[in-house]
């Protein structure tokens, strides 16, 4: 589908706000009550609030600076914001949040299955950590990374999704049964507030489907469009408010970037979480795995459309070593809570908030005056992005009325500055207190 032309959808705003919800929703919901503990109680409970606001915004800013340029690829209007460093830019986000989601899945899958061989079979070289990860991650991971594209595991990645209610279910019934007889300690600031930050971003981050997401609309207006991002980002900050303040009321400075860790190990309830996390982790790795590959794929010259017999070898090739690449830092790297903050902080900064911050200010503000697509001064790759685009689209007509100045502009010049503070400053700060642990 061309990145200047929109699609016919079908569904209703509640409809689209479900979509975003299955986005927003995944594993990282498990870490946090332990962002709680980093950030602290009660400020990181305003951050969980802030971020369901700030990302609302950041969805509805998306689309109509897309409108407004006629353009609804997430990369596309990056592009044109920032001509080919904001093409590279979300893409080396995108590429780091999906590489570091796959290397999480396998530690998560690595400390789950570890648990449940080791009760079963006892502690020994074989229920070992390293070999526990290397059995599930090549006999049951591998083998479903060498389709060419995801439609074979549309049904199965299906059915994982239903297991998420069922773990966090789970989770809120068995939680309260470990509380202490003393209250846990809420202190209001925590000990690493921007990494926490960033973990919690990575919780709400589903900025990269927006497009998708808003062509599944039958009627695409900007208000029908607001309607669902209000449903799913304040569902989303209900079911995550509920469970963190909750799992970590239960387990307070002993909560785990995992938190099925803090249950024991022979907890029947927790022990079938466990293997359904495991199921879905295992489904899910491919659905981030994939569009990287395609990704660096492209780059390379190897594109899934295009893909020759000759070429097929270097495809497979190219597959194994991203594989192998992220089975290696899982087999090294034994810190979740690390790896969450990094995602956040190095890639989700950039798409929830820095991202769509200076894409608005670039393409829509009234504030700042120099825009890609106008004048003989716009730069040869804005204009190639921009060449299938016409800034007067249709159907922008009348988005001005939806879009209050000078809030908005002061807004996206927030967000840019959270974002890119958060990037910097936060992963230096994550990187830091891992390498001093």
């Amino acid at each position: 589908m061309s990145s200047s032309r929109q699609s016919v959808g079908s569904s209703s705003p509640l409809g689209a706000g479900f979509n975003i919800v299955n986005t927003m929703i995944g594993s990282g919901i498990l870490a946090l009550p332990y962002a709680l503990k980093e950030a602290g109680f009660y400020f990181g409970i305003f951050v969980l609030v802030l971020v369901a606001f700030l990302t609302a915004f950041s969805l509805n800013t998306l689309i109509y600076s897309g409108r407004r340029v006629g353009l609804y690829k997430y990369e596309a209007v990056s592009g044109a914001a920032l001509g080919r460093s904001g093409y590279h830019l979300l893409s080396f986000a995108l590429s780091v949040n999906s590489i570091g989601s796959c290397i999480s899945y396998l530690i998560i899958v690595g400390d789950i299955v570890t648990a449940l061989a080791q009760t079963t079979f006892g502690v020994n070289i074989l229920t070992s950590r390293q070999a526990v990860i290397l059995v599930a991650a090549v006999g049951f991971t591998l083998p479903l990374l060498f389709f060419r594209t995801l439609e074979p595991l549309v049904k199965p990645s299906a059915l994982s999704v239903l297991c998420l209610p069922v773990i966090v279910l789970i989770v809120a019934i068995r939680g309260p049964t470990y509380a202490l007889p003393e209250p846990a300690p809420t202190p209001v600031f925590g000990p690493s507030i921007l990494p926490a930050f960033g973990v919690i971003a990575f919780a709400y981050s589903c900025t990269q489907t927006c497009f998708q997401n808003y062509q599944t609309l039958q009627s695409k207006t900007l208000g029908a469009w607001g309607r669902a991002t209000s449903y799913a980002t304040a569902t989303s900050a209900v079911i995550y408010l509920a469970f963190s303040v909750i799992s970590y009321r239960s387990f307070g400075l002993s909560t785990q970037p995992n938190l099925l860790n803090n249950f024991s190990n022979d907890d029947a309830l927790a022990n079938i979480a466990r293997v359904l996390l495991a199921f879905t982790l295992t489904l899910t790795y491919p659905m981030q795995f994939y569009p990287v590959r395609d990704l660096l794929g492209e780059f390379l010259g190897l594109s899934v459309e295009t893909l020759t017999r000759s070429q097929r070898p270097l495809f497979h090739a190219l597959t194994l070593t991203m594989f192998a690449s992220t089975l290696a830092t899982a087999l090294v790297i034994t810190d979740l809570g690390f790896v969450f903050k990094l995602i956040g902080t190095a890639a989700s900064s950039l798409l929830v908030f820095g991202l769509p911050g200076i894409i608005y200010l670039r393409l829509v503000s009234p504030y700042v005056w120099s825009k890609p697509w106008q004048g003989a001064a716009a730069s040869e790759s804005s204009a190639l992005l921009l060449q299938l685009a016409d800034p007067g689209h249709i159907d922008s007509d009348g988005d001005a009325d939806s879009i209050a100045e000078p809030r908005t502009s002061v807004i996206s010049a927030f967000l840019l500055l959270l974002g890119f503070g958060v990037f910097v400053i936060g992963t230096w700060t994550a990187l830091h207190e891992f390498v001093s642990s």
